[in-house]
């Protein structure tokens, strides 16, 4: 159980050869879909697949705006721009790829990790971006000139999942050594670490503020913690199998979590109690993210589609 996650990303650099669901909408890749997030204004989202492209997608008509396909392996991480107008993408070929979200075109391709990227958010409103990476480390990049102006090291095990709070100063990564590290993005330092899942930690999330994450593992638990001290406040139990996602509301009052038994979990953070459960998917949940409104969230699984969820009630919204 321990290696799960990471066996299946690493042999999961083709095609899964799931058949999607034919009735559903946000169709179109042909693989799991590992990767999803909303644009700033809730009108669009971008979804990464093993089917080695990026999709963008109108979220009220729940149809492909535009394909991205310039990566030869898995599209692990997508992230939109502060602005909007152009993308991340971070793949199994250990690149990752700025893209021009009106044209598709490819503005750059960075190179510097030495395995599969995981994980990419961009930094500094949008001027530089930082990734995570099997290869243990994380790198933060200048967008405008290619240059990788720090390595982030200390990861003992890969590096599978990166986070960052609006105010830019600091960023989280969770790996494979079962542990969560927050790092000075001024001096590139450690400045605390996470302890208390007993495996590889799959997933972080920060809230806006940075004050509070969540983070998700192979150990079947979702852990809440206090930023500010370090300490673990919660730990909620529920879930069957590896937690794959996280993902943490607007307003910080509530959390998402989903992975290997097809249930995406909507936790009160505060009181750590399960608010309700939301079924639909027909394959394990890779990814999850909350709409900016908090108000909806979209989901995308080993069945090839993104599903997207009205969190008042916990059903799907369909077109």
């Amino acid at each position: 159980m321990m290696r799960l996650l990471l066996s299946t990303l690493i042999l999961g650099l083709g095609l899964a050869g799931f058949q999607p669901d034919s009735r559903a909408d946000f169709a179109g890749h042909v693989s799991i879909v590992n990767s999803v997030t909303f644009s700033a204004d809730g009108k669009t989202a971008l979804s990464g697949s093993w089917d080695w492209t990026m999709r963008l997608w109108d979220v009220a008509s729940q149809k492909t705006i535009r394909k991205f396909k310039a990566h030869t392996l898995s599209v692990n991480s997508a992230a939109f721009s502060p602005d909007g107008k152009t993308a991340l993408s971070a793949s199994a070929d250990g690149t990752l790829k700025h893209w021009e979200l009106k044209s598709g075109k490819v503005l750059n391709t960075f190179k510097g990790h030495t395995g599969i990227v995981t994980s990419v958010v961009f930094l500094n409103g949008g001027t530089h971006a930082l990734s995570g990476s099997t290869d243990k480390t994380l790198i933060q990049w200048n967008l405008a000139t290619g240059a990788i102006e720090m390595h982030l090291t200390g990861h003992r095990g890969p590096v599978l999942s990166v986070a960052l709070p609006e105010n830019g100063d600091m960023a989280f990564s969770s790996s494979y050594d079962g542990t969560i590290r927050q790092w000075d993005l001024k001096t590139g330092t450690t400045s605390k670490i996470y302890t208390g899942h007993q495996f590889n930690v799959n997933t972080v999330a920060v809230s806006k503020d940075g004050r509070i994450l969540a983070s998700g593992s192979v150990d079947e638990t979702v852990k809440i913690w206090d930023a500010v001290s370090g300490k673990e406040l919660r730990s909620l139990t529920g879930h069957f199998g590896f937690i794959a996602a996280v993902a943490i509301s607007p307003d910080k009052k509530t959390l998402l979590s989903a992975g290997r038994d097809l249930i995406i979990r909507h936790w009160n953070i505060k009181t750590g109690q399960l608010i309700k459960s939301m079924s639909g998917h027909k394959k394990p949940i890779w990814d999850i993210a909350f709409a900016p409104d908090g108000k909806t969230a979209i989901s995308g699984g080993g069945d090839e589609v993104l599903r997207h969820w009205n969190l008042a009630d916990g059903t799907e919204i369909k077109k």
